[in-house]
């Protein structure tokens, strides 16, 4: 059997149930060494395995810190350790509840598939780190690897189609998939010399309850627990905002609003575009409906003359990047292609203005706050005036990207 500091890891830091952001509630980081169960390990994990130790506490799934079988003393110097940021392992949980070493400090890096980590990784200031990455970081994002100057790094496929030999040539000390394609990843590695440890870590969800905990987790990871904090912090602040002004809003008195894709695909409240704009201050019009079943990607595949019966007061209309938003007269080409649809001027949102385009990758961020924030602005212009999303989309780049983002986020810009 490899030893437990060998074993090809998987973790999933980010898990659906980890945090309510907005609220008096925390979610507890699965590192070994918080003894009390919380989002940090601090001094007050030191006194909470005393406790233990004396026979005052009850011991916690996390409270051997040094994974040894057995809390003692050898556990309060791991906790110092991590404090000070000079363990040479960290014992973790992943999400599907496996038992994991890794050897501290990471410091090299790659990046085998786009979830968004290396968005994160610029935010938190740990882009030194990485030394090679996945090819659809420059093909699909590369507005990110510029400003994390990833242009120039060696690259190493894509998904399951991974240029494995580059991989063990680049010597990383982990490196990083998304949860789709790990299995067929980790099985390649494995039989490879090496022995690479993979992370499966996704931060390109439309979901801060879920970013959190894994932007919490990179900064303890690259021991980097002050500038995930602000990061932390900024996320906080925009996301309270809205759930506060809008938590006792009347859901019957909302604007009722479609979200739509490619070839009539929305979404529902729970899934990924919906899931950006639930309660942000509007009434998703195909929440309840069962007329229509959920695909396997939270879809539903609606028909035109159903949407066209029903009441909607704002529509918005996902795109790429790098398409419909990146001048305004391609902006205006594409909401004029869904206002002059036959019927569609009897709608409410199209005989009021209120057809917007936005570029996807607002919600599919570390940064999803920043649809959240237009969102809001546009279903609840005058709860939110004081709210400008551009602001805040610039305030967010400028800040932690150092980069200013090309093209623009929403078409009209909300006023």
């Amino acid at each position: 059997m490899k030893a437990l500091w060998k074993i090809m890891l998987v973790v999933l830091f980010a898990s659906a149930s980890a945090l309510a952001v907005g609220s008096d509630e925390s979610y507890t980081l699965k590192i070994f060494g918080n003894a009390n169960m919380d989002d940090t390990i601090d001094e007050k994990d030191l006194a909470y395995v005393e406790g233990v130790i004396k026979g005052a506490n009850t011991a916690t799934n996390l409270s051997d810190a040094n994974y040894d079988g057995k809390i003692d003393d050898d556990d309060l110097a791991q906790i110092n350790q991590i404090i000070s940021g000079e363990e040479k392992k960290l014992t973790i949980i992943d999400n599907v509840n496996r038992v994991v070493n890794l050897n501290m400090p990471l410091e090299r890096i790659v990046l085998a598939r786009m979830g968004c980590i290396e968005e994160a990784l610029i935010s938190i200031g740990a882009t030194d780190k990485i030394v090679g990455i996945t090819t659809e970081i420059k093909e699909s994002r590369p507005n990110i690897a510029e400003a994390g100057d990833m242009m120039d790094l060696p690259e190493v496929g894509y998904g399951k189609d991974l240029d494995y030999e580059k991989i063990l040539e680049l010597d990383p000390d982990v490196v990083f998939i998304d949860e789709y394609y790990q299995k067929i990843v980790t099985e390649k590695l494995e039989k490879l010399p090496g022995e690479i440890p993979v992370v499966t870590m996704e931060l390109g969800v439309p979901d801060t309850k879920r970013v959190i905990p894994g932007i919490k987790a990179l900064g303890v990871l690259f021991r980097k627990e002050s500038e995930a904090g602000k990061v932390i912090d900024w996320i906080q602040k925009y996301d309270n905002i809205i759930m506060d002004r809008t938590k006792d809003l009347d859901p019957e008195k909302m604007p009722a609003f479609y979200i739509e894709s490619a070839d009539w695909t929305t979404y529902g409240s729970d899934k990924w575009d919906g899931k950006a704009a639930a309660e942000c201050g509007g009434r998703n019009i195909i929440d309840g409906v069962e007329l229509y079943s959920q695909g396997s990607w939270g879809e539903y595949k609606v028909d035109p003359e159903w949407v066209l019966q029903q009441d909607i007061d704002v529509i918005f209309r996902r795109v790429q990047a790098q398409t419909a938003l990146v001048s305004e007269e391609t902006a205006k080409a594409s909401i004029a292609e869904i206002i002059n649809r036959p019927g569609w001027d009897e709608i409410d949102a199209v005989k009021n203005g209120r057809v917007y385009i936005y570029v996807k990758e607002m919600n599919f961020a570390p940064s999803n706050i920043i649809g959240r924030c237009y969102f809001a602005k546009l279903l609840q212009p005058e709860l939110f005036s004081d709210l400008d999303p551009e602001v805040i989309a610039n305030e967010y780049w400028q800040t932690f990207m150092g980069y200013e983002y090309p093209e623009m986020w929403v078409y009209p810009e909300p006023k």
